[in-house]
């Protein structure tokens, strides 16, 4: 995806924020002062327009993107999420107490978060693999933990276009995006947000995900895959050709 939006003529860092040498091994207390630091370097780029930066991240990157906007306003024109939260979630992580604590912290405190049932992630683990959405619709039940880990958009400045499939079967990314929606509506700004939905599409249809050309038994794993992630590969396909022209298009109106 980087190299998709470095062709389309923008100057793009791609950021890994878990699992590389000096950072959190799993989803577990990421800290946003990572991000903030990548920020700060990126924008001493001479290769960098002066302004506010844009960011697009997918799924829980999407999750995090969206977070960075509300943290850190000053430095964020405009975010493309793909499959986004509405809120902070627990955290994930393959082994250990991960759930029971935070994706994301700041200056050392955890953000706060919605949990997940009692063991029902760890139990997905298992059971689901990646199709976990009716996991996250009943962590959404939690009235008083989704008011106070909701992602706070309508404070920012910032312009928003989210992208959802309607078969989603990692988590429920269109009720979410709704939520985000009537956050902003809420805060009279609707016209800074766009809600960008394919009935038919899953979770995953970015270029980076979508245009890799299958290995011998790809059918097999293909099948695999949309089983756990949702969409058929013609719906994925035709909402990967239809919104990453508008995600670029987006980017670049709102930060011209």
């Amino acid at each position: 995806m980087g190299r998709r939006l470095a062709g389309e003529g923008f100057s793009c860092l791609s950021l890994r924020y878990f699992g590389a040498r000096g950072l959190p091994r799993d989803l577990v207390e990421v800290p946003l002062d990572y991000v903030e630091h990548a920020v700060g370097w990126l924008c001493r780029q001479p290769s960098v327009a002066e302004g506010r930066l844009g960011v697009i991240g997918v799924s829980k990157g999407a999750e995090l993107a969206l977070l960075c906007t509300t943290y850190f306003p000053e430095h964020f024109g405009a975010a493309v999420a793909y499959a986004p939260s509405a809120v902070a979630f627990a955290g994930i992580s393959s082994g250990g107490e991960g759930w029971r604590r935070s994706s994301w912290s700041y200056r050392g405190e955890p953000v706060p978060f919605v949990p997940y049932a009692q063991g029902s992630f760890r139990r997905s683990l298992r059971a689901r693999g990646l199709a976990r959405a009716s996991i996250y619709r009943a962590a959404l039940q939690n009235a008083d933990s989704v008011e106070k880990a909701r992602i706070t958009i309508e404070n920012t400045g910032a312009c928003f276009l989210l992208i959802t499939g309607g078969h989603d079967r990692v988590w429920p990314s269109s009720q979410m995006a709704e939520m985000l929606v009537a956050r902003m509506t809420g805060a009279g700004q609707r016209e800074r947000v766009e809600h960008l939905h394919f009935r038919s599409a899953g979770h995953n249809f970015i270029p980076s995900a979508s245009e890799i050309t299958p290995r011998p038994r790809g059918r097999a794993l293909q099948a695999l895959r949309l089983r756990l992630v949702g969409g058929s590969p013609s719906a994925n396909r035709l909402a990967l050709q239809e919104a990453w022209p508008k995600a670029v298009t987006f980017l670049r109106s709102s930060l011209r």
